[in-house]
């Protein structure tokens, strides 16, 4: 097996679970994902159900996704299913797709990735592997467990198990070169420890700590998607006091991570309680609206004392370093700042100089009212107005039609001359 610095030495034989002594049953199990498991085996190929959807199912959690892991080579898993499309560059994947828009995930077993030297990031990924150097290459020890179509049992070569049983969340191998590796790493333990009310081990909160200003290195993109995803999941309350327990918040967002320092966590948590609730009943926010209530007790806490004060201002002020750092999107950004500025309206109903109609016109209402019912929702008069404005908005569309733009005509042509096809 190939040894790079920082990757562990598994057991070569791991620890075997049978079936009577564990709790993943096939009707826990996606149907489709076990056509697949069972038609890789049929034709001699080493199967696995692998990662988040194991741990899920041992957790008694229902898993988003069933992803599998293969001895069979890609251009093989694409001869076995005509339903299949091959993805990827560095390391090819299979995609299976089913009714629904249903996406199986297959991947070749692959082997420990090349380092490139004491602290280079990765040189190659294409080398495919056998189990035991695919368990080693995988994030966390959790994320590592393995269930065999096989015999039905799990395959643990890195004691995932007792981890998971403990509830922590460890790092495979030395952490301080797993996230120079991957230092997009850093949020995803924070993500995993929050979502499945986990710690994280000693050293890999340690690591995190020290290299918390790394996490530039990572892609940009990925920033951000980790950070939607730990506040739409319904447990950003407590993804946000890991962050900033272990440093990165104060990497990534400086800004909130002051404003946590000087005014305390509480004002975070009632509005973050908030939109976990709205996560915990089956509505995933929107990444705008994860994004806006990270942002809104900033925004709040700069207009509180400032005299008519210019809303719009002052939002896009509070929003843009941080649309910047982490590159929202410009409409995302744009639907943010337009919904920050507005909620003074909201507030303001029973003042008789604020018209209701100039709210109601905007493209934007919607959005606005569902920022507004996150962030007023903790009292009595907050649940009143809520109320009150969303038996106002009856009727009101979900986005205003947009105007019809006008054909440009070219230039240097009179208007009836007809253009050459090309």
């Amino acid at each position: 097996m190939s040894n790079f610095r920082g990757y562990p030495a598994p057991a070569l034989r791991p620890v075997i679970i049978s079936r009577p002594n564990h709790n993943i049953s096939r009707k826990d199990i996606d149907p489709d994902a076990l056509k697949v498991l069972y038609r890789l085996h049929n034709h001699g190929h080493i199967a696995y159900l692998v990662g988040g959807g194991v741990r899920d199912i041992l957790l008694g959690r229902k898993p988003k996704d069933f992803d599998i892991s293969t001895s069979a080579h890609p251009n093989q898993v694409r001869k076995l299913f005509s339903n299949c499309r091959l993805i990827g560059r560095r390391f090819r994947l299979a995609h299976i797709y089913f009714h629904g828009g249903k996406i199986i995930e297959v991947s070749t077993f692959r082997t420990i990735s090349e380092f490139n030297g004491e602290d280079g990031p990765i040189k190659s990924d294409n080398t495919f592997g056998t189990p035991i150097e695919d368990a080693s290459r995988r994030d966390f020890t959790v994320n590592a467990l393995f269930y065999n179509i096989a015999d039905f049992s799990i395959v643990d070569y890195l004691d995932g198990l007792s981890d998971l049983n403990a509830g922590i969340i460890r790092c495979i191998g030395d952490p301080d070169v797993r996230f120079r590796e991957d230092p997009i790493r850093m949020l995803r333990a924070v993500r995993f420890a929050s979502l499945l009310g986990f710690s994280l081990d000693t050293a890999s909160a340690a690591a995190i700590f020290s290299l918390r200003d790394e996490i530039w290195e990572g892609a940009l993109p990925r920033i951000l998607d980790e950070i939607v995803r730990m506040m739409d999941r319904g447990n950003s309350g407590a993804a946000l006091s890991l962050l900033y327990q272990v440093g990165l918040l104060e990497s990534i967002l400086p800004e909130i991570n002051h404003h946590i320092a000087k005014s305390g966590f509480d004002e975070y948590l009632d509005i973050l309680s908030r939109l976990d609730h709205y996560s915990q009943n089956g509505k995933v926010p929107q990444p705008w609206l994860a994004l806006a209530v990270l942002v809104y007790p900033l925004y709040h806490s700069i207009i509180s004392g400032v005299h008519k004060p210019d809303y719009l201002k002052f939002a896009r002020e509070t929003l843009s370093p941080i649309a910047e750092r982490i590159q929202v999107p410009r409409k995302i950004r744009d639907t943010i700042r337009l919904s920050l500025a507005a909620q003074h309206r909201f507030f303001a109903l029973r003042d008789p100089h604020l018209s209701r109609q100039t709210i109601l016109r905007k493209s934007y209402f919607r959005d606005a009212l569902a920022l507004f019912d996150v962030v007023a929702g903790g009292t009595e008069d907050g649940k009143e107005l809520i109320g009150s404005w969303k038996e106002i908005g009856k009727g009101v569309p979900d986005r205003a039609p947009q105007p019809k733009k006008r054909r440009r005509r070219r230039r240097g042509r009179p208007q009836n001359e007809p253009s050459i096809s090309r």
